[in-house]
C-alpha cells in the first residue's frame, strides 16, 4: 500500500499551526481514501470509510509524532515571543525588571547575565506587582513611566532606555512602589511562598532541552530577585537613612529593615 511521509517542512507559527496541522493531517487522509477507493472500483461504503479512519487514527497517525511536536515548539514558542514582548512595551514593568534583569541568562542586546532567573518568570512577576500594589496604582505607574520615557525620546530612532532608568524620577517611582510591596512581607513566610506560586503557576512555555526548561522559583532564587529589586533602595538607607525616615516615615524604615533581615536568613 503507497504511503505518504510526515511532513518535514515546520508549521507556521501563531493561531495557524492548528490550522497547518488540521490541513495536512486531512490532506493525509484524503490521500489514503483516493488509494483505497481505486483499490476499490472507485468507490468506497460508509463501513470502509469508516474503518479506514479508524486505522488511521489507532496506528498511522503515531509517524506524525514529530510533526505534532513541532507544531507544539512552534505555537509555544510564539506564546513566549508574544508575552515578553507586551512585557518589554509597559514602560513600568520594564523599569522595574531592569533592576534584577543581569539575573537572567546572557543574552544578545539585553542585561542578562548570572543566569540565576529564567525570562519565563515575567508574566508570573507582573501578575504579582499588580496583586500586590493594586491596579489603581499600577496603572498610574504605567501613566507615569510613559511621561519619563517620553523625555528620554530619540526622534524615530526610539528611547534612550539608559537615560529612562538613570531618570531620578524613575528610580523614585520604583521605590515608592517597592515600600508597598515590602509591606506586603510583614508576613514573611505566608507572602514568600504566595509569590513563588504565583511566578510558578504563569511560567511561560518552553522549548523542550531549554536550559531553564525545568525552572522553578525557588526560596533561593527569590531571595536574588528581592534582593536586586530593593539594592538601590537599600543602598539609599545605608548611605543617607535620615532621607529615608523623612519620605517614608518611621514605621516604614523599620519594616524595610526587617523584610531586608528576613531576605538576608533567607
Amino acid at each position: 500500500m503507497p504511503t505518504s511521509k510526515p511532513p518535514s517542512k515546520p508549521p507556521e507559527q501563531g493561531p495557524r499551526c492548528c490550522q497547518t496541522v488540521g490541513s495536512a493531517m486531512v490532506g493525509h487522509f484524503a490521500t489514503r481514501l483516493e488509494v483505497e477507493a481505486g483499490k476499490a472500483g472507485g468507490s468506497l461504503t460508509a463501513v470502509q470509510i469508516r474503518t479506514l479512519a479508524q486505522r488511521f487514527v489507532e496506528s498511522e497517525q503515531a509517524r506524525f509524532s514529530g510533526f505534532y511536536q513541532r507544531a507544539w515548539d512552534e505555537c509555544t514558542l510564539a506564546r513566549e515571543a508574544h508575552l515578553l514582548e507586551s512585557a518589554r512595551r509597559m514602560p513600568f514593568d520594564r523599569i522595574l525588571m531592569r533592576r534584577f534583569a543581569h539575573l537572567f541568562p546572557p543574552r544578545t542586546g539585553d542585561d542578562g547575565g548570572a543566569d540565576i532567573l529564567s525570562r519565563r518568570i515575567i508574566p508570573g512577576f507582573n501578575m504579582a506587582i499588580d496583586k500586590m500594589i493594586g491596579p489603581m496604582l499600577y496603572q498610574q505607574c504605567q501613566q507615569k513611566c510613559e511621561a519619563i520615557v517620553e523625555r528620554h525620546a530619540l526622534g524615530n530612532d526610539g528611547w534612550d532606555w539608559e537615560g529612562v532608568h538613570a531618570d531620578p524620577d524613575a528610580k523614585a517611582l520604583v521605590n515608592d512602589v517597592l515600600v508597598v510591596v515590602a509591606h506586603y512581607f510583614s508576613s514573611f513566610e505566608k507572602r514568600r511562598a504566595w509569590f513563588m506560586e504565583m511566578v510558578n503557576s504563569q511560567l511561560t512555555p518552553v522549548r523542550r532541552s531549554a536550559s531553564d526548561e525545568h525552572f522553578r522559583l525557588g526560596e533561593s532564587a527569590f531571595s536574588a530577585l528581592m534582593r536586586a529589586l530593593f539594592d538601590d533602595l537599600a543602598a539609599t538607607m545605608r548611605a543617607d537613612p535620615l532621607s529615608v525616615r523623612s519620605r517614608w516615615g518611621d514605621h516604614t524604615f523599620e519594616a524595610l529593615n526587617v523584610f531586608f533581615h528576613r531576605l538576608e536568613r533567607g
